[in-house]
């Protein structure tokens, strides 16, 4: 693509990135040169003066808005409105929730169970398309805390839903599962330092037992709101227990913990490495790769894992490809049987459909570079970015 040019929207640009190319106006005239990195400062002008996109001069096809438009012509265009329209349904029963609880109120259970029916019929309709949101939908930019955490929330509970569905759990133990993810974070409301916090710093001292406390206070919020089923209660308080009873408030055993809970555990950890409003986004497949090695340290049920991966494959749907012929691809569908070879669309302007299990092409690795917004990280850097697994003591 050296001779070609790129469009890539303002609001994409990743600040702190070093750019190996010049951003130009739609006159040709560089804004930013290359080598420089990405500002606050630079977007807050460009946003003053107008400019809500830049021309990138041999771009990559990767950029945040082309992997978008690619997956949005991958689905049925009726469904991926259907599942936006559900995680803003429970969106807003999130931010409801947690206004009543903030004046003492009971929650409108109803409301909860309402959202999360509608991801078990959307959802239902086309798992991939469902997982595809994952990566499309962010919040309202510059959004308030709480909205953030009714995002983030909603997501949860939506891929806790998808994960229900792929394994044909029943209806009512996926709508336990939904409600558990919408509404365990609700306690987070009384502590705005936790509520902000970035999620790389490790947190410490009174901040640090405020949050190992808070799903116990989140289930006992909600004790006097009718309708909430006990099993969700019960999962609330149990949502960042580890497998091996390293997790908190009670460093409870797999063995000891509902199974709407580890079903979320993971999806919780999935969605810290990789959420587009998360700090710092892992490669999807890196996110897999990891979860994979700590479910065998004993982190994780190796069970639900496995399961995730035929739903996800190790390329998740979202995953950025390069295929063997250095074409750029984006992952649409995985292949149950072979989760190595999912279903791809290249990133150029022919969107070719490759079905990997049919072909004989292959994914080379996860693509990154310095307009993905996604990026790959070493080793050595996942503890300090996973900081909820690995930097709590285990309870005694």
């Amino acid at each position: 693509m050296s001779d070609q040019t790129w469009v890539i929207q303002t609001e994409d640009l990743q600040i702190g990135t070093v750019l190996s190319f010049d951003l130009l106006d739609s006159n040709g005239n560089v804004l930013h040169k290359s080598g420089m990195p990405i500002s606050e400062r630079l977007k807050e002008r460009l946003a003053a003066i107008g400019i809500t996109s830049v021309t990138i001069k041999g771009a990559s096809e990767a950029t945040p808005s082309r992997v978008e438009s690619v997956l949005n012509n991958a689905f049925d265009p009726a469904i991926l409105q259907a599942v936006h329209e559900s995680i803003s349904k429970a969106e807003l029963a999130v931010v409801n929730a947690i206004e009543k609880l903030a004046r003492k109120e009971s929650v409108d259970a109803d409301e909860v169970a309402q959202g999360v029916e509608s991801f078990i019929d959307t959802a239902g309709k086309d798992l991939a398309a469902a997982l595809s949101t994952l990566t499309t939908h962010r919040p309202v930019e510059n959004a308030e805390s709480i909205q953030r955490l009714a995002d983030r929330s909603a997501k949860l509970s939506l891929l806790g839903v998808v994960t229900c569905l792929s394994q044909g759990q029943s209806s009512q133990f996926a709508l336990e599962v939904g409600m558990t993810g919408l509404l365990h974070d609700c306690s987070l409301i009384f502590y705005p330092k936790l509520l902000n916090h970035n999620g790389l710093d490790a947190l410490e001292g009174e901040d640090l037992e405020s949050y190992r406390r808070h799903p116990i206070e989140s289930a006992e919020l909600l004790q006097n709101s009718p309708g909430i089923p006990e099993r969700v209660l019960k999962a609330i308080a149990q949502v960042h227990e580890q497998a091996d009873g390293s997790g908190f408030p009670n460093g409870l055993r797999l063995n000891e913990t509902l199974y709407q809970a580890v079903i979320l555990n993971i999806a919780d950890a999935y969605l810290s490495l990789t959420d587009s409003s998360a700090a710092r986004r892992f490669v999807q497949s890196d996110a897999i790769v990891y979860l994979i090695n700590h479910s065998a340290k004993g982190k994780f049920c190796p069970k639900t894992i496995q399961s995730m991966m035929r739903g996800m494959s190790i390329y998740p749907i979202g995953t950025i490809v390069l295929l063997d012929d250095q074409t750029r691809a984006v992952v649409v569908r995985s292949n149950v049987e072979s989760p190595m070879k999912p279903i791809v669309r290249t990133l150029n302007a022919a969107q070719q459909r490759i079905d990997l299990l049919q072909s004989n092409r292959s994914i080379s690795g996860p693509y990154v570079d310095d307009t993905t917004g996604f990026q790959r990280v070493r080793k050595t850097e996942l503890n300090k970015i996973f900081w909820r697994l690995d930097t709590l003591p285990a309870t005694a």
